[in-house]
């Protein structure tokens, strides 16, 4: 199965300056530049430098996630994905990934009734 990233297409994702700045803990002012690049956001910040952030990071990929996890047809698929997740848990917040984790014991449960 292929990994997330190449399910989840980041390209599609609306960032914001005022998202990265909350994300990084700055004052949106900080910052002087941002690019989306592939796998990554590159921010500019007078002072430190580039900065890379994960996409993962952002409440788009948790959101992206979410619906893959709940639109798996069936249960094969479901436990792949959720193994795609698991693999990738720690660039997760705690709360990211137990937010993740109820969708996907609903969704289980609900195949499983099917």
């Amino acid at each position: 199965m292929q990994p997330l990233r190449h399910r989840i297409n980041p390209k599609t994702f609306v960032i914001t300056l005022r998202q990265i700045a909350k994300l990084l803990r700055i004052a949106p002012q900080r910052i002087l530049n941002w690019e989306k690049w592939h796998n990554v956001l590159w921010v500019h910040i007078p002072g430190l430098g580039g900065y890379f952030v994960s996409y993962r990071k952002l409440e788009q990929w948790i959101v992206a996630c979410s619906t893959l996890v709940s639109f798996c047809p069936n249960l094969d698929v479901l436990d792949a994905v959720w193994s795609l997740i698991l693999r990738e848990a720690q660039r997760y917040t705690e709360d990211a990934l137990g937010r993740l984790e109820v969708i996907w014991e609903r969704r289980r449960a609900y195949l499983l009734e099917k």
